[in-house]
């Protein structure tokens, strides 16, 4: 008795040991771990800022504070905050010497360290709403169009490379980005002749002193009137002034009229006939075409058309016969006479017919277009308001082609019977998702404008989006706590619709309604054998049993034991505490379970009494005879190699089944091995003289335990 409680105290003291170590290393985790959430991933690759030591490393230590170790690392930020230059050094918006203001850490592995936000918080709307002017750059024409990544080309990377700049660093000369077409033999500043409104070729700011600056030749290329290798050589006189050349028309033009025009218009003119072209031709008109001065109004009002506008600026070719080969075509006079104000005179109807009929039907040419030029009309918003598509937020600056196109070569460009949906103008970046979604079929009617603002697809009604409406799958319990890109990761780089928002079926695979599909199953499927229930209470998977709050919380109803392991409880186990069987271990798994492994053989819990007199193949199988509702199932008939007869059947088993000593001090029923002749029970001169007709007297056996196992 001693023996065994100084066992138990053994045992007792082995589990406290195992328990303190258990506490111990929990608190090591505890420890080891950094900070709230993880590091923004460009930092997470910099080795000095993962683990207990990157903490101080940011975050400061002794007099230092976090923002003199932020600039510690970015040396040329920390100089823009000292000398109140380039974008930090000029951010007023916000207190600058906080970077977390802009820069915020720790939030999730996917979130940038510069997004959105943090130029939000740095007092600009957007990315893109930064105005370079205040880096005494300011974007204009071809410049204005750019996006970030064209200049900056680390702009819209995840993870920024270790030790590259995301956007400092650049050189503001034109020749950092653009090859120089004149190989260094300009040095003026590139910008005082070519700007940024125009192709380079086209030197528009570039004021020519010959010419006004409307004029046709600023439409030719520098190279036409100032050939390389030439007197006029641009590149020459670009570092001096320009010499003084006078050219004139027939220097650089052929004429294409005849010698006997020419002299009519020298007399008429008064001039001599080699400056004749400016009396009908002007400089300001492209392909050196005539003007109104080339025939005076009062004269042309006897043709019946008086040349108002605009048809005062209109080429007498508009109207007339040209130019063929190099001989001058008469003038067609036009019968009957025209009037200014009716355009469908000359001019067929553009739209075919679509503005026939409708809420512009009594409308003209005039109230839409400009007397002038056809381009660009005055149909406005406010005139778009009498159609049935009214034209607001991000529509408003869309031009009109965008959406009225012309289908077909040849064909007028479509206005009537437009259609007004998003579908029709822009693609389904949700793949056909929620077409499906036949519970919301009058919200579901308004398409894309029932989630989405017309201001930006990215910018939409939160409130408007059932998940388990559109989806099926009804967000409760822990998941309606969750992230959104819990389950919809985003990726790395936008799709072709500009999302980065993570679909399930690209990342999980089709069929993502199960519980499967986020999480693995700790029970390694023992509770989807065949011949178990598929659903409990019309709840199917893991929602048999569990909620979705968590893994722990089950549903109220009880656990039927026999019917989902196969093990029954009653009656001996019914009472038994789970833990006795399935111990818990000192450390979760990978699930985050202690629930142990159950213990399914009788000896796992039970000490053999038998003392291993019944082991098979080194299995003891308790229920070959113990029943778990009590009694023995054992038939000394059909389970032994001596059957009963009618002498010895109604013995009780401790008859011939008595306890025998064992070594330990302890006692054991022997069972096995035991003699089957006479003689092993009885004395032999009794067997020999009552012929097997024996008194129920057993003789002095041997009780040791001897053949034990054999």
């Amino acid at each position: 008795m001693k023996q065994a409680v100084v066992e138990i105290s053994r045992v007792r003291l082995g589990l406290g040991i195992a328990s303190l170590f258990g506490v111990l290393w929990l608190l090591v985790l505890q420890v080891d771990r950094v900070a709230p959430g993880p590091l923004a991933p460009t930092h997470a690759q910099v080795a000095e800022l993962v683990g207990r030591g990157g903490c101080k490393r940011c975050h400061g230590e002794d007099e230092r504070d976090m923002a003199a170790s932020c600039n510690e690392c970015h040396e040329e930020v920390g100089k823009q905050l000292r000398d109140g230059s380039g974008f930090h050094g000029q951010l007023a918006a916000v207190e600058v010497a906080e970077c977390g203001t802009c820069h915020q850490e720790h939030l999730s592995g996917a979130f940038p360290l510069v997004s959105t936000l943090s130029f939000r918080n740095a007092g600009f709307p957007t990315r893109e709403a930064y105005d370079h002017a205040e880096l005494d750059f300011e974007l204009r024409g071809r410049h204005a169009a750019l996006v970030c990544r064209d200049c900056h080309a680390n702009a819209d990377l995840a993870v920024l490379p270790e030790d590259e700049p995301r956007f400092l660093g650049l050189d503001q000369s034109c020749k950092a980005c653009h090859e120089d077409a004149h190989e260094g033999r300009i040095v003026r500043d590139c910008a005082a002749c070519h700007g940024q409104e125009h192709p380079f070729a086209l030197v528009a700011s570039f004021e020519h002193a010959s010419f006004e600056s409307e004029c046709a030749h600023a439409a030719a290329t520098c190279v036409q009137c100032h050939p390389r290798g030439s007197l006029q050589d641009v590149e020459l006189l670009a570092s001096a002034d320009p010499p003084a050349c006078r050219r004139t028309c027939q220097d650089c033009h052929q004429s294409s009229h005849g010698a006997d025009f020419i002299t009519a218009v020298a007399v008429l003119a008064g001039r001599a006939k080699g400056r004749t072209c400016e009396f009908c031709h002007s400089e300001a008109h492209s392909a050196f075409a005539g003007h109104p001065e080339a025939m005076p109004p009062g004269l042309h009002v006897a043709s019946g058309f008086s040349l108002e506008a605009p048809h005062n600026a209109v080429a007498c070719s508009g109207c007339h016969m040209g130019v063929e080969g190099d001989e001058l075509v008469p003038f067609v006079l036009q019968v009957p006479a025209r009037q200014a104000g009716d355009c469908a005179a000359c001019h067929g109807d553009p739209h075919a017919g679509q503005f026939a009929a409708g809420p512009f039907a009594e409308a003209t040419c005039l109230s839409c277009h400009e007397r002038l030029a056809f381009e660009p009309s005055d149909f406005g918003l406010e005139e778009h308001l009498r159609t049935e598509f009214p034209l607001e937020a991000s529509h408003e600056a869309v031009a009109c082609s965008q959406c009225h196109e012309v289908e077909h070569p040849g064909e007028p460009r479509r206005f009537r019977g437009t259609e007004a949906t998003c579908e029709s103008c822009h693609a389904d970046a949700h793949q056909g998702a929620f077409a499906p979604a036949a519970e919301l079929p009058e919200e579901a009617s308004a398409g894309c404008a029932h989630c989405h603002r017309p201001t930006l697809f990215s910018e939409y009604e939160a409130e408007a989006f059932e998940h388990g409406a559109w989806t099926g799958f009804v967000l409760d319990g822990a998941h309606e706590r969750a992230e959104c890109e819990a389950c919809h990761e985003r990726s790395a780089r936008p799709d072709e619709a500009g999302r980065t928002f993570g679909v399930i079926a690209a990342l999980f695979g089709e069929g993502t309604e199960d519980c499967e599909t986020c999480h693995a199953d700790p029970h390694d499927g023992r509770f989807d054998r065949p011949g178990l229930p598929e659903t409990v209470a019309d709840r199917d998977g893991c929602a048999r049993c569990h909620t979705s709050e968590d893994f722990v919380t089950l549903h109220d109803e009880p656990f039927e034991h026999e019917r989902w392991t196969g093990y029954p409880m009653a009656p001996f186990h019914a009472d038994v505490e789970c833990a006795k069987c399935h111990e818990p271990a000192p450390l979760p798994d990978q699930f985050g379970r202690t629930f142990g492994r159950a213990l399914t053989a009788c000896a796992d819990c039970h000490a053999d009494p038998h003392v291993g007199q019944f082991v098979v193949e080194g299995v003891t199988d308790c229920t070959r005879c113990h029943m778990d509702a009590g009694g023995l199932a054992f038939d000394h008939q059909r389970d032994s190699r001596y059957a009963l007869d009618e002498i010895h059947a109604p013995l009780a088993c401790a008859a011939c089944h008595v306890p025998w000593p064992l070594p330990d001090g302890g006692q054991a029923v022997r069972y096995k091995p035991l003699g089957t002749k006479c003689v092993d029970c009885h004395d032999p001169d009794f067997v020999e003289r009552n012929k097997g007709k024996f008194p129920r007297r057993p003789k002095e056996r041997d009780l040791s335990p001897r053949g034990v196992g054999r």
